[in-house]
């Protein structure tokens, strides 16, 4: 792998190696059409060669770099309510490709247990490490001068050293949402956020953690959007760029939230303030975008699970958006997000997690977990 927080994209022609070698069967694939005569990436493609046991066109034409960004699709994974991934699976009749877990700078057994065992089942895990005290009473914010200054380079050694030994993909964010009204400038200051990220990655990276991936998050907010330069880790320490996609209606923790907002105009403001300004401040719009957490709360049936069974036209329009994880998670009476709570929720969620746009086969995981081994 090459070295360093950030990687390059695959070559096209060590990907398709990539699929022979990950059991695509003996026989040479079909001569490629023109490129003038190839379906756009963007349009669903007729999957007939499955039933055949060939791979379809789409996944002949995949790539998968080694930062795991896949060029024929979108990873689809959640929160799961309670970290029980598997009643969420039986609900939406397919597993997860992406796990979100939450831990605190402060613990040295990360990946732990949890973590351990969903990928051992197949799955990848994006962990934020949190500028919270995870081992002490009320998990207290930890100030982010304390991490530059390193006390807590042990803990933080300790979790590069065991993601090292797993020699597999392993997504990390650093305090997620930074620009939020709950954390800025309230751990420290921007720069000292900036300061911190960077800290963790260079120590993370001489201990030998070159399998990680990093995953700038923050919250998406449009009235949040002037924050983000001063936050920018730089291109050289970040590797997807991820924000939230939320429709909070009847949440009155969100000052009595009334209108309803589409997964959509959710999504396109940052994608549209990266896509545009973000050159301006040193941000790279071409690295993959993960939309960290999403869901709506319950606003009727059908409309609920429209809301859901949308998403994966929406994202064939944004054609950075290369992950998406569902918030599956209650943070009021009145503002709950879980789909297991919400037969409408559910249905959609289910829905939309069978197409093939965001339902990528075994195929190109295997592609994935190849890409990661190259140099």
């Amino acid at each position: 792998m090459v070295g360093g927080p950030v990687r390059v994209l695959a070559a096209a022609g060590a990907a398709l190696l990539a699929l022979g070698l990950a059991g695509l069967g003996d026989e040479p694939p079909a001569a490629a059409k023109p490129a003038e005569n190839r379906p756009p990436e963007s349009r669903p493609v007729p999957n007939s060669a499955s039933f055949l046991g060939l791979p379809s066109t789409r996944e002949t034409h995949c790539t998968v770099s080694d930062i795991l960004e896949p060029s024929c699709g979108v990873w689809w994974g959640a929160s799961p309510d309670g970290d029980d991934v598997k009643a969420l699976e039986a609900a939406a009749d397919r597993k997860m490709d992406i796990v979100y877990t939450w831990r605190g700078i402060d613990q040295p057994d990360v990946p732990g247990d949890r973590e351990l065992r969903m990928i051992a089942e197949g799955r990848f895990v994006h962990t934020n490490i949190e500028a919270r005290g995870f081992t002490q009473p009320g998990r207290p914010n930890l100030a982010y001068r304390d991490i530059i200054a390193g006390r807590f380079d042990s803990s933080l050694r300790s979790q590069a050293r065991t993601i090292a030994e797993l020699d597999v993909p392993y997504f990390v964010t650093f305090d997620h949402e930074a620009d939020g009204k709950a954390r800025y400038n309230n751990r420290g200051t921007p720069e000292e956020f900036v300061s911190s990220w960077r800290h963790i990655v260079d120590l993370y990276r001489s201990e030998g953690a070159d399998n990680v991936i990093w995953v700038w998050n923050v919250t998406g907010w449009p009235g949040n959007l002037d924050r983000l330069p001063g936050l920018w880790p730089g291109n050289d320490y970040v590797d997807w760029i991820s924000w939230e996609a939320y429709n909070m209606t009847g949440c009155e923790k969100m000052n009595n939230w009334d209108h309803v907002d589409s997964f959509e105009d959710a999504l396109a403001p940052t994608y549209e303030w990266i896509q545009q300004e973000g050159p301006k401040h040193g941000i790279d719009p071409e690295k993959p975008v993960m939309v960290g957490e999403m869901g709506t709360t319950d606003i009727g049936p059908s409309a609920t699970t429209k809301w859901y069974t949308d998403v994966p036209d929406v994202l064939r329009r944004y054609e950075r958006v290369r992950a998406v994880k569902l918030w599956d998670s209650q943070v009021g009476d009145d503002c709950d997000f879980r789909v297991l709570a919400n037969e409408h929720a559910r249905r959609g969620f289910e829905q939309a997690g069978k197409d093939p746009y965001v339902h990528l086969p075994d195929r190109v995981r295997r592609l994935a977990e190849y890409a990661v081994t190259r140099n």
